[in-house]
């Protein structure tokens, strides 16, 4: 499937470009003592091992349904999303105790000037990485894949903060250099925090899309033969929706009329909306 393959695509692209920025940037940040460059780097350092998580969480979201996984395989995706969320906290909070102890010692040194080509490079790069990730994305609506843009877009701001921090220290004072750092960290730990609630939240199967599940109602009790629709719930699986569904049907109904009905009001679910891949429903007689 082309989506599936522009998937792939992307996350191998952000692991190859991720992989390239921590060494060039650590490695400039080092040799040319700009703190703030080698935070950055630490940076690409996590969303490396998050790159490699969304690629195995989007292999793995498309594993076909088993004996023992049912509902498939599409949590992997959030799995991968949390794994993502916790690097960054872990690294942002990393970068924010070196740049406090660099702060209350006072012994910034000015960075060299490559150390701006290097976070300028950056910025370019993640750009690049964003645009496709984002629109990968969109055409697989993948989860994990649209954290990992997110978190391009975050690298390309905390690189212009990186350029900004360089350039200070550069003109005005070093001190500039761990400052800036620090706020990177903080970027970091936002960014880390906001993927984990995120996770957590599908994991524990949070839906707060309640228009989605007011015009699936409607889309049920439109059915002909349907008296009522209630009792409706979803759950997401990855990228795609599970609803559970009550109808009251009349009661004179035999209980294979009343399967039927519930079967049409499915099919007209599914056709309607194609992100709901599987739809529960209980047959209840009118006023029950």
């Amino acid at each position: 499937m082309q989506a599936e393959r522009e998937a792939r695509i992307a996350g191998s692209l952000s692991i190859v470009g991720n992989t390239i920025l921590t060494v060039l940037k650590i490695g400039f940040g080092i040799a040319t003592n700009a703190q703030v460059l080698v935070a950055d780097g630490l940076h690409n350092f996590a969303d490396l091992g998050a790159s490699f998580a969304v690629s195995i969480g989007v292999r793995v979201a498309h594993v076909p349904a088993d004996f023992e996984h049912p509902y498939g395989h599409q949590k992997a995706e959030s799995v991968a999303q949390k794994i993502v969320g916790i690097l960054l906290l872990l690294a942002g909070m990393e970068i924010l105790w070196q740049s406090v102890q660099a702060i209350w010692r006072g012994d910034a040194a000015v960075p060299g000037l490559i150390s701006a080509y290097v976070a300028a490079g950056s910025i370019v790069v993640k750009e690049i990485l964003y645009r496709y990730n984002h629109r990968a994305a969109n055409r697989s609506h993948s989860k994990a894949l649209a954290a990992s843009a997110v978190d391009q877009r975050l690298d390309a701001i905390t690189s212009v903060v990186a350029l900004v921090g360089i350039i200070l220290a550069r003109v005005f004072a070093p001190i500039f250099d761990p400052i800036l750092a620090a706020v990177v960290s903080l970027f970091v730990i936002y960014s880390g925090w906001g993927l984990v609630n995120h996770a957590v939240a599908d994991l524990m199967d949070r839906f707060d899309d309640h228009a989605l599940l007011d015009e699936l109602r409607s889309v049920a009790a439109g059915v002909s033969g349907v008296v009522a629709a209630n009792g409706i719930r979803g759950r997401y699986m990855g990228a795609e929706v599970l609803i559970d569904l009550e109808i009251e049907v009349p009661g004179e109904y035999t209980v294979r009329e009343g399967h039927d009905l519930a079967t049409r009001v499915k099919e007209a679910i599914m056709q309607q909306h194609p992100e709901v891949v599987a739809v529960h429903i209980h047959v209840n007689p009118e006023g029950q």
